[in-house]
């Protein structure tokens, strides 16, 4: 199993090719030592080639050797070959759950600052729950789950240990949280807004993770609305459901984010459709073919249980049944969101892309 290039160190010290390049029957690569202030200054003009990604997104540091004269229809050999990414359903239910979870403990305090007790410290173990089950099957997108504290490590550089550390701490003060609201200790009121400005952070940190470059579909400011209306939508809903009496303050915010999110993913769709980049094209076009049954089930199901169902039935057996629904809904966005997005990666150029599929 292949660990990390390193271009046969041991290989070039001793005054061999490294394995690859002995390997090539084409004698197609080269390994070279090159000035790395130098290569910063030049390599936009060696490292770029048509139909390749930008070399700005990472400082490629290959250099490409193109051939004397190009024909000017080249594109990508998979140019009308885009296929659906993998799901990754671990991060599919902990993205969902951690942020229904944040959802939920925000509206119970909300609930307490406005003076109604009924149902809290239920619902806050309930969602402590739902938080506890969402970062359990977190682990099972790692190869070695038995080590996943060591993700910590990086948080003053990664996005992905800032994620951890602000969920962990999330935990412990919504678990302190709970236990106040239930021995009705004076500073549950303090614990709950700390709980909430974890959880922020928490959805915070889940977001900037796909902010990258190298999945254009991911790297807008989309990304973080649908993450913070998830919370917005599913944690009402969930406290309702549990038979939290909070006034009609709780239907309203159900509505709101439920066309806010609407609203969110009509705007996205747009944007890809309309932008210049081949990757965001692509994204669109999957949404509108290959998965547009998945894509129109998903605003089905958010305007069932966003709207629809809160709007007429605002009892606690129709707020269960929102929930279901809304739930239902943004798992199967938050599946498109993983599936639907096109990386960039350095595919092969062909002379013209409906011959070479």
């Amino acid at each position: 199993m292949v660990g990390k290039c390193d271009m046969c160190h041991g290989r070039l010290a001793e005054g061999r090719e490294p394995a690859c390049v002995n390997a090539c029957p084409q004698g197609a690569i080269r390994i070279e030592v090159v000035n790395i202030g130098q290569w910063k200054q030049e390599y936009s003009a060696s490292a770029n080639a048509p139909g390749l990604p930008s070399a700005d997104d990472s400082i490629s540091t290959t250099r490409l050797t193109l051939p004397a004269s190009l024909p000017p229809n080249i594109e990508k050999a998979d140019y009308w070959r885009v296929r659906p990414e993998v799901p990754h359903w671990p991060l599919v239910v902990m993205t969902v759950l951690t942020q229904l979870s944040v959802g939920a403990l925000s509206a119970i305090w909300l609930v307490q600052l406005l003076g109604r007790s009924t149902r809290l410290s239920v619902a806050a173990l309930g969602s402590l729950a739902v938080a506890g089950l969402a970062l359990n099957a977190s682990t099972l997108h790692l190869g070695r789950p038995i080590h996943a504290y060591r993700a910590l490590k990086m948080w003053r550089r990664s996005w992905l240990s800032r994620e951890v550390l602000a969920f962990s701490c999330f935990s412990a003060v919504a678990t302190a949280y709970a236990g106040s609201l239930w021995l009705h200790l004076r500073i549950g009121v303090a614990l709950g807004l700390l709980t909430s400005l974890l959880g922020a952070a928490g959805v915070m940190a889940s977001a900037c993770i796909y902010l990258v470059k190298a999945r254009p579909a991911w790297h807008t400011k989309h990304t973080v609305i649908e993450f913070f209306l998830t919370a917005a939508l599913l944690g009402p809903l969930f406290v309702a459901s549990i038979g939290v009496v909070a006034g009609r303050w709780i239907v309203v915010t159900v509505l709101v984010a439920a066309a806010a999110q609407m609203l969110n993913q009509a705007v996205k769709f747009l944007r890809l459709t309309a932008s210049d980049s081949f990757e965001m094209q692509a994204s669109a076009r999957l949404l509108s073919t290959v998965l547009r049954t998945h894509f129109l089930l998903r605003s089905a199901l958010l305007i069932g249980g966003g709207i629809a169902l809160p709007l007429f039935f605002t009892g606690r057996l129709g707020m269960c049944l929102a929930l279901a629904v809304a739930l239902g809904g943004e798992v199967m966005g938050r599946y498109l969101f993983f599936i639907s997005v096109v990386p960039k990666t350095s595919r092969p150029l062909s002379l013209c892309g409906r011959q070479a599929a």
